[in-house]
């Protein structure tokens, strides 16, 4: 009898392990189908070649960094990016009238890529709103000498709080719903290039190039005061490193474009990665909008962000997928799910045994 209870208890132990532990993904990460998710960075908005997927309001190019990789791995693309979608657009919400993106996973899928969170930091209606006169100011939207001074509140950085208190929380969460979709699939995660530069990368007569002269707007402007160029350059850097945690949380890979992308930011008079801002504007001047492509990626930048998400792509196919950190539901950590397993089973033993001695001994007596 005892003997049995043993045999029933080990068994229930390795069933407690192979539960808890996290599922890997297909190690085979250079095959497909291929699905590619994400937001404007990810569509290729402002490029020509329209798809018209996964709706014609998406502003998905064929030429975006999915596409070219597809191409350059020999990979079958489904292609659910589009302009605007932020993490309730990937998982649940319908925008424009699609599916949410996630619905394109499947059992199937091997490889999937995303970039997403920028729309949920608000990061280009930010940027917009910081648009200056002059490399000294003011702030047209303001009329402060810059957006530090209306962002920066008592020493807090109120775009940095705002992205570790609402977007990584609900980047996780898209992460968990994009692991159980696509449960076979090795998912990548591509982060944004620099829109401004670092430091070391400013041109020597500084980055400002206005949106307007006497004559009228210009394009390729970067207006932008220079206290902002380093104030919104530290938003960016900010936003990499909570997708790149929350990449790591996931089990996901992370493809950071940052560092090799600052001396080809929007501030570069030349060889750029991301279009300057050019205004356009109704007869009456009564409304001003951003050109179609403003502060996204440009053709040489879609080359780049698949060039690096290839690298990883391949660099990964060489070894085994990252298991998460913690678990999907509760972000509680799989290892002590696993020890607390074990602890409950041997405690269980070890009363049986207990039990089983007393009886003997009775018997005995």
């Amino acid at each position: 009898m005892v003997a049995r209870r043993w045999a029933a208890f080990v068994a229930a132990l390795v069933m407690i392990s192979v539960v808890a532990a996290p599922a890997s993904a297909s190690a085979a990460t250079a095959t497909g189908p291929y699905v590619a998710l994400g937001d404007s960075y990810a569509s290729g908005y402002g490029l020509p070649e329209a798809t018209g997927e996964p709706v014609s309001g998406c502003g998905q190019s064929r030429l975006d960094y999915p596409h070219l990789l597809a191409r350059e791995l020999a990979l079958p693309l489904t292609d659910v990016t589009c302009a605007g979608a932020t993490t309730s657009d990937v998982v649940s919400r319908r925008q424009l009238g699609a599916q949410p993106q996630v619905a394109a996973l499947s059992d199937s899928t091997r490889l999937v890529t995303i970039t997403i969170g920028g729309n949920d930091a608000d990061l280009i209606g930010t940027v917009a709103r910081c648009i200056a006169v002059s490399a000294n100011g003011p702030v047209f939207s303001t009329g402060e000498d810059s957006c530090k001074a209306t962002l920066e509140r008592d020493g807090v950085n109120t775009l940095n709080r705002s992205i570790d208190d609402t977007v990584v929380p609900k980047v996780r969460a898209a992460f968990r719903d994009i692991a159980r979709a696509a449960p076979n699939a090795r998912v990548f995660v591509v982060g944004y290039p620099a829109l401004f530069p670092n430091a070391a990368s400013v041109p020597a007569g500084g980055c400002f190039r206005s949106v307007a002269d006497g004559s009228g707007f210009v394009g390729d402007g970067f207006p932008f005061t220079t206290t902002d160029v380093a104030f919104l350059g530290g938003m960016q850097s900010h936003l990499d490193g909570a997708l790149r945690s929350a990449t790591q949380r996931a089990g996901f890979t992370y493809v950071s474009t940052l560092a090799g992308s600052y001396a080809h930011s929007a501030c570069a008079t030349s060889d750029s990665y991301l279009e300057g801002i050019t205004l356009s504007a109704d007869s009456t001047f009564s409304s001003i909008t951003l050109a179609d492509g403003a502060l996204h990626p440009n053709e040489r930048g879609t080359r780049y962000l698949a060039a690096q998400t290839a690298d990883a792509i391949r660099a990964a196919a060489a070894t085994p997928p990252a298991s998460p950190a913690t678990a999907d539901a509760g972000g509680f950590p799989l290892v002590w799910l696993v020890l607390a397993g074990i602890v409950v089973v041997f405690a269980a033993i070890a009363l049986l045994v207990a039990r089983s001695i007393r009886r003997s001994r009775r018997d005995r007596s």
